[in-house]
C-alpha cells in the first residue's frame, strides 16, 4: 500500500509539472504570434530559443510523467492482487482451516475416551453390582459422545476466535478511483505472462494436492481403525476373584502385559504424527492464492 501511494503521489506531481510546462508553452507560443515587424532581430532569436527550451522541458516532463504513471499502475495492480489474496487466505483460515485443525488435533480423542470409559464400566459392573444405576448414567453419557456437535459447541463458546474478521478494503490515494486490476497496454503483456505462470503452477499443485489428499485419507482411515477397536471388555480379569488386589494382579499379568498393546500404541502414535504433519492446509492455501491471482 505504501509503495502504491508513493508512486501515485509521484505520478500526480509529474502530471502537475507537465501541465505547468504546457501552460508555459501556450503562453510562449501566444507571444510568438504577436506582430513581429517592430521586434528586433535579437529579441526574435531570444524568443525562439525560449520556445525550444520550453519544448525540451515539456518532452522531459512528458517522459517523466509516463514513467511515473506506469509505476503507479503496476504498484496499484500488485497492491490489489496482494490484497485479494490476503483476504481470501484469512477467510479460508477462519472458515475452513480452523475447523480442519481442530479435527486434526483431537482426532481419536472421542474414540479413546469412549474406550477408556467402557473399560471402566466393564470393571465396575463386575466389582459391584449395587452401583449399576450410576454406571448406567455414565454409559448413556458415553453413548452420546459426538465429535461434530462437541466441536460446534466449543466454537460457539468462543465466537471471537473462530469468526473471520472484516475484509481488508482498498485504500485509494488522492482521488484515484480505480479499484480493480488494470490491464492497460503497458502492463497487459506482463499480466498475461503472470497468468500463464500461475496456471502452470496451479496444475502442478493440483496434482500434488491430489496425492497428498489420497495419502491423508488412507492415513485417516488407518487411525480411525486403530482408535475404534472395541477392546474395552475386561470381564476376563474377574474370572477368579472379585477382590481389588486380585483385579490388579490379573490385569498386570494378562491384559496390560500383552505385547500387541505396546506395539499398537507405538504404531498409532507414529501414524497420528504422520497425519498431523501432512501439508494439506499449506498446499490448499497455495491453490487458493493461484486461483485468485
Amino acid at each position: 500500500m505504501k509503495t502504491y501511494h508513493m508512486y501515485h503521489a509521484e505520478s500526480i506531481s509529474a502530471e502537475s509539472k507537465l501541465k505547468e510546462a504546457e501552460k508555459q508553452e501556450e503562453k510562449q507560443i501566444g507571444r510568438s504570434g504577436d506582430p513581429v515587424f517592430h521586434i528586433r532581430l535579437e529579441e526574435r532569436h531570444q524568443r525562439r530559443s525560449s520556445v525550444k527550451k520550453i519544448e525540451k522541458m515539456k518532452e522531459k516532463r512528458q517522459a517523466k510523467y509516463s514513467e511515473n504513471k506506469l509505476k503507479s499502475i503496476k504498484a496499484r495492480n500488485e497492491y490489489l492482487l496482494t490484497l485479494e489474496a490476503t483476504n481470501a487466505s484469512v477467510f479460508k483460515y477462519y472458515i475452513h482451516d480452523l475447523s480442519d485443525l481442530i479435527d486434526c488435533s483431537d482426532l481419536g480423542y472421542h474414540a479413546s475416551l469412549n474406550r477408556a470409559l467402557r473399560t471402566y464400566l466393564s470393571a465396575e459392573y463386575n466389582l459391584e453390582t449395587s452401583r449399576h444405576e450410576g454406571l448406567d448414567i455414565i454409559e448413556n453419557a458415553v453413548d452420546s459422545l459426538e465429535p461434530r456437535s462437541d466441536k460446534q459447541r466449543f466454537m460457539e463458546m468462543y465466537p471471537t476466535a473462530f469468526c473471520p474478521p472484516m475484509k481488508f478494503e482498498f485504500q485509494s490515494h488522492m482521488g484515484d478511483e480505480v479499484c480493480q486490476v488494470s490491464a492497460q497496454q503497458p502492463v497487459q503483456a506482463e499480466l498475461m505472462l503472470r497468468y500463464q505462470q500461475l496456471q502452470s503452477r496451479l496444475a502442478t499443485l493440483k496434482i500434488e494436492n491430489e496425492e497428498v489428499k489420497k495419502t491423508t485419507e488412507a492415513t485417516l482411515q488407518t487411525i480411525q481403525d486403530m482408535v475404534t477397536i472395541e477392546d474395552y471388555d475386561v470381564s476376563e480379569c474377574f474370572q477368579h476373584s472379585r477382590s481389588t488386589e486380585s483385579v490388579k494382579s490379573t490385569v498386570s499379568e494378562t491384559y496390560m502385559s500383552k505385547p500387541s498393546i505396546a506395539k499398537r500404541r507405538a504404531n498409532q502414535q507414529e501414524t497420528e504424527q504422520f497425519y498431523f504433519m501432512r501439508e494439506c492446509v499449506c498446499v490448499g492455501n497455495l491453490l487458493l492464492n493461484c486461483d485468485i491471482n
